[in-house]
């Protein structure tokens, strides 16, 4: 009776915290699947299913990306007259990166363009025994403004200011025309001067990432600039100001996905950005796109992942957590994705998706607080929970690959059940303006009846408070909380 009094007790105060202001939160949108093996025509000539896509820039209609089996390679239609067609990564017409004579191709990071049709390409990783210093880094390449196509020449810039030891990954042009880049092995930010003039450019220092650890993706809002690293969310304010020279530090932005990677991050160039969050194989959908509106301050969830056209092979987004993944938007607004399910350890098992701009519109709502760090309550989601109801209480062990065991006993003489199932973590149906780690945490056993569906929020390490309304088909309940039974 104790637990029963207590519990609800802090239902209450759950309850009490749903503020009237919280914007409801969409549940997404599905993007649309426009490349892979799955769908790519065996024997293609010409062209090949994606590989861990990272960097890309669209010029016009012809899309571009940094592909870490390809290289820097165009993005062709392999259907012609037809809206939205099968696309893959070209065999020919782009470059071999890194353009020296190892035969290791590199994993690619973001990749900026300018409206001249000069393009920035950062390197990550490349055979280093093999290529010399001159040879990495950050490359620059030029394509035709009004075709897209390769006309070079290519050539790395900022030769001498030791900018490839620290594998630059994020990548971005200033308002001043400076290249701003972040890196693999550490969290500085740089400043190019002149970077497309010469190649021994000075490379200036701005500041910090949060923490100083190390950054995935850059975007520019006006004079502010935006740092995707993996565990942040951050931005350092009037960044192209020629006062900051070493001491910009950026400060974090409350995304919700603290202490998760964030591997993507773009700018549409009017006033809003995209970012992607890496998550779980055990969480299905925790690799996310959202969108946050800095005149706002919201944060929308914009897709965990979509099919193809005809509704087939449909999957969740699977973001490298360790590298820069593919995001970018075209001048039509359309919004370009690209992620690979074998965390960039097989040839062609990426995938390149689309959402529409006129779908992007549609979106409405929003939260101040971002998302959902559900990588919180996912990494405490071991061993046995109680919960309890009017007639019986559950025990449920929750596994780390999806599954569950659990233990229902009847308070009314009805004996002690076992059942079993899989349980599914996903960004909350409602937000909470609080900044606890929040999520929807279901339970469905192997005969498809759902136990329970419902928003919840971490209190404390052992305690998990469910938001009402919420679903169960085990009765009433007497509490929406989950109490730790073990550390």
């Amino acid at each position: 009776m104790k637990l029963q009094i207590r519990t609800a007790a802090i239902l209450a105060v759950a309850i009490a915290l749903t503020g009237s202001g919280t914007k409801a939160q969409n549940t997404g949108l599905s993007a649309e699947l426009r490349s892979s093996a799955a769908i790519l025509p065996n024997g293609l000539v010409g062209g090949a299913a994606p590989t861990a896509p990272a960097g890309g820039v669209v010029v016009g209609i012809q899309g571009w990306a940094c592909d870490a089996s390809k290289g820097f390679q165009p993005i062709i239609p392999i259907e012609q007259n037809v809206l939205d067609p099968i696309l893959a990564i070209g065999t020919s017409g782009g470059t071999k990166l890194p353009i020296s004579p190892t035969t290791v191709p590199v994993t690619c990071g973001q990749a900026a363009l300018q409206s001249d049709g000069t393009v920035y390409i950062t390197q990550a990783v490349v055979d280093t025994a093999a290529t010399p210093s001159t040879a990495r880094g950050v490359l620059r390449t030029v394509l035709d403004p009004t075709t897209g196509r390769l006309v070079g020449p290519s050539t790395y810039i900022a030769t001498t200011a030791g900018l490839d030891g620290n594998q630059p990954t994020a990548l971005a042009i200033g308002p001043d025309g400076s290249l701003y880049v972040g890196f693999l092995k550490n969290g500085n930010v740089k400043r190019i001067l002149n970077p497309g003039v010469g190649t021994t450019q000075v490379a200036q220092s701005v500041g910090n990432t949060p923490q100083g650890h190390p950054a995935r993706a850059f975007a520019f809002v006006d004079n502010d600039l935006y740092i995707a690293s993996v565990d942040a969310l951050s931005v350092i304010h009037n960044a192209s100001s020629t006062t900051c020279t070493g001491g910009c530090n950026a400060t974090v932005l409350p995304d919700g996905f603290s202490g998760a990677v964030h591997t993507g991050l773009t700018s549409d160039g009017a006033g809003t950005l995209y970012f992607s969050v890496a998550g779980s194989a055990q969480i299905p959908g925790s690799s996310q796109v959202w969108r946050y509106t800095p005149a706002t301050q919201l944060f929308t969830l914009v897709s965990q992942g979509g099919a193809d056209r005809n509704g087939a092979n449909a999957s969740n987004f699977s973001f490298v957590s360790g590298k820069t993944n593919l995001l970018m938007t075209d001048a039509g607004g359309n919004l370009w994705i690209g992620d690979d399910a074998s965390n960039a350890t097989a040839v062609g098992a990426g995938k390149l998706w689309t959402i529409p701009s006129v779908s992007l519109a549609s979106l409405t709502g929003g939260n101040g607080i971002g998302g959902t760090n559900f990588q919180a309550i996912f990494n405490v989601l071991r061993g046995p929970w109680f919960m309890g109801f009017n007639t019986l209480s559950l025990v449920p062990t929750f596994n780390a690959d999806g599954t569950f065991t659990a233990t229902i006993t009847s308070t009314t003489g009805g004996g002690l059940t076992t059942d079993s199932g899989t349980w599914t973590l996903g960004p909350p149906n409602v937000p909470q303006p609080i900044g606890n780690a929040q999520a929807h945490l279901a339970l469905t056993d192997s005969q498809g009846v759902v136990l329970f569906s419902a928003d919840f929020f971490m209190l404390r390490v052992d305690m998990l408070v469910a938001e009402q309304p919420w679903t169960t088909n085990l009765g009433t309940p007497i509490s929406g909380v989950l109490l730790k039974q073990t550390p």
